[in-house]
């Protein structure tokens, strides 16, 4: 689309760093309880519409996975990039920070031209002491370093790391590529989000800011814990949704067969038609019969496919609300 900036943002890092929840955040969805490797690379959207310069701004973030054994160097991710965020495990600094420059810097710079670049630290909510971060961050960055800290669990962060990217990409393309990203179009994604450049920067650390920062970063507020109320009337519409659901397939099953049990009926009457008939209308009858047959033919096919279709989503609508109520019944033990 002519009004459509695209922009192909990546997550790098080491498995477990947290990449896929800093994503579902991001995104507004639920953060995992449990963790769950991403094998391959999966994509997510999303789109800041600016009207003053009539722009959409259209995010495609990728998430790599980080296991090596199931995800081999694939080209096809590091190239075309715009932006990445290179994560680190805040909790496990050295051993999650080595390759950031090393492997993942390398390859994007090898197959992406003009990238925008962000280095940022998850888990600030599990950091008990800052005096030891601080010493191994002061070991590991040099003084070009900048580093976004934020926690994909409270959501302290997330969004602003994103925003700065984007934030940066557009001001660089309104030099670079003004026919695409025309001039203001930076600042009227900063009214979009409500944020100053300021702002977006407040958090971001160097080595010349990492105490001041990391204060700052310890006071912002936790994003409110879900109520167990609120927890138990979720499940229920949950519960009720799927049951919803099943519903409907049920619905959907019956309305199929009472259209085959329809034409069923028509060709029954057909063939008592033919059998009353005399024979010069015989042949008339037949071809009426033959058409018939050949429309039921057809729609049996695919009534077929939707009843196994069916069958298919009722067993795991099924499966699902038999879990959802086995949960709920542990819980409430």
């Amino acid at each position: 689309m002519e009004g459509t900036v695209n922009l192909k943002l990546v997550l790098l890092g080491e498995a477990s760093v947290g990449k896929t929840s800093i994503i579902n955040t991001y995104l507004g969805r639920e953060f995992p309880e449990q963790y769950l490797p991403t094998i391959g690379n999966e994509t997510a959207k999303k789109e800041y519409n600016i009207k003053e310069t009539e722009k959409t701004i259209s995010i495609t973030v990728w998430d790599a996975g980080g296991q090596r054994a199931f995800n081999p160097f694939n080209p096809k991710l590091y190239t075309n990039i715009d932006g990445a965020l290179l994560v680190f495990d805040l909790t496990k600094p050295k051993e999650t920070f080595m390759n950031l420059k090393k492997e993942y810097l390398e390859n994007i710079n090898r197959y992406s031209e003009e990238i925008v670049t962000l280095l940022v630290g998850n888990k600030i909510d599990l950091l008990s002491s800052n005096k030891m971060l601080i010493t191994t961050l002061k070991e590991l960055l040099t003084k070009r370093d900048h580093v976004y800290l934020v926690s994909a669990k409270t959501g302290v962060g997330v969004d602003q790391c994103f925003e700065l990217l984007i934030y940066t990409f557009l001001r660089k393309s309104e030099l670079l590529n003004p026919d695409l990203v025309p001039s203001e179009t930076s600042k009227a994604f900063l009214n979009l989000i409500g944020k100053s450049e300021e702002q977006l920067k407040d958090q971001l650390l160097n080595l010349s800011n990492i105490d001041s920062v990391l204060e700052k970063v310890k006071k912002e507020p936790q994003v409110k814990k879900e109520s167990i109320v609120e927890k138990e009337i979720n499940e229920l519409k949950y519960y009720d949704f799927l049951r919803q659901e099943l519903e409907k397939n049920e619905t959907q099953k019956n309305e199929v067969m009472d259209q085959f049990l329809i034409n069923i009926s028509e060709l029954d009457k057909t063939i008592k038609r033919i059998q009353k008939s005399h024979a010069k209308s015989v042949k008339d009858l037949i071809d009426n019969l033959l058409n018939l047959l050949t429309i039921t033919k057809k729609d049996f096919d695919v009534s077929k496919d939707l009843i196994l279709k069916l069958n298919r989503e009722e067993f795991e609508l099924v499966k699902i609300l038999s879990k959802v109520k086995e949960e709920q019944s542990i819980q409430h033990e």
